[in-house]
């Protein structure tokens, strides 16, 4: 495994969304569409990570905060 970790790009959606329908207990809604997820990163840059695996996104991390509070949206882990 060539594990590298990098900042969350808003055109990783495709893969991640694969993940997160992939893994139990992440709820997915119209929230988690590409154009929302787009703005959240630009929102909060460089807060949000994806851990790859070749070419292929095997985690997850969606990081922000509202001011005050630190916030963390789909932390997701490929079972393998």
């Amino acid at each position: 495994m060539d594990l590298q970790i990098r900042v969350f790009r808003a055109e990783d959606h495709a893969q991640a969304w694969g993940l997160w329908e992939a893994s139990e207990g992440v709820g997915l809604s119209s929230a988690d569409s590409f154009e929302n997820v787009s703005r959240f990163l630009e929102r909060s840059p460089g807060l949000s990570f994806v851990a790859i695996d070749g070419q292929t996104i095997v985690a997850t991390i969606l990081c922000g905060h509202d001011g005050r509070r630190g916030l963390i949206h789909h932390l997701a882990v490929a079972p393998a």
